[in-house]
Order: C-alpha cells, then sequence, then structure tokens
C-alpha cells in the first residue's frame, strides 16, 4: 500500500489450496497507470506485466510455489518496493499490512 495515497498497489492470497490470486494497480517509473486487474485473480498461465518501457513490473510464475517479482511505483513515480523473487527491497512510502479475517465485533454490556 502507498502509505501517502492510501493507494492499494498489490494484494495477494491463497485459495484453499494454496495457488495465489492477485490483485494490482501498478504505475511505472513516470507515475502513469501502466496495468490494473479488476479485483482477486488467478493466473494459472502466469502473467507478465511490463511498462511502455520494458521495464518488468509484476510477473506471477506459472509453478505453483515459484517467486513473484514486482517494482511497485505510485502514482508520483517514486520505487516503493521491488523484488527479484528472492530479495525485496523495501523504500520509504510503503506500508504493508498482513490480511485478516473479518470478526464480529463483541459489544459489551453496560
Amino acid at each position: 500500500m502507498d502509505a501517502s495515497s492510501g493507494e492499494v498497489l498489490l494484494r495477494v492470497a491463497s485459495d484453499a489450496d494454496g495457488f495465489p490470486s492477485v490483485y494490482f494497480h501498478l504505475y511505472d517509473s513516470s507515475g502513469c497507470l501502466a496495468a490494473e486487474s479488476g479485483g482477486l485473480e488467478s493466473f494459472p498461465e502466469g502473467l507478465e506485466v511490463r511498462s511502455s518501457d520494458g521495464e518488468l513490473l509484476l510477473e506471477v510464475p506459472i509453478e505453483f510455489g515459484g517467486n513473484m517479482q514486482y517494482r511497485l511505483y505510485n502514482r508520483d513515480g517514486t520505487l516503493l518496493t521491488c523484488s527479484d523473487g528472492t530479495h525485496t527491497k523495501i523504500n520509504g512510502l510503503l506500508r504493508m499490512e498482513a490480511g485478516r479475517e473479518a470478526r464480529p465485533r463483541q459489544v459489551g454490556s453496560s
């Protein structure tokens, strides 16, 4: 998540069988929207998203358990984080949140 705007750029979730579903809203290094998904989607044939100048922005592997690669820029073109699938570099303005199941709130009696 881009901490400056609160915009979710990448979300990865696993289904019951452990296969990944991915939501993305990707900008390139100039801050232009490069690609977006409609919601959480699975990509059994893999996925590669590149900017107009050929920079790899997201790669979802075909093989189960493969390493995902990404470069996440915000709408200002600032690089927030990047991963080659093995090493991840985190820069400022990135906020990460763990997925949580919605739980009913308990209301105490007065």
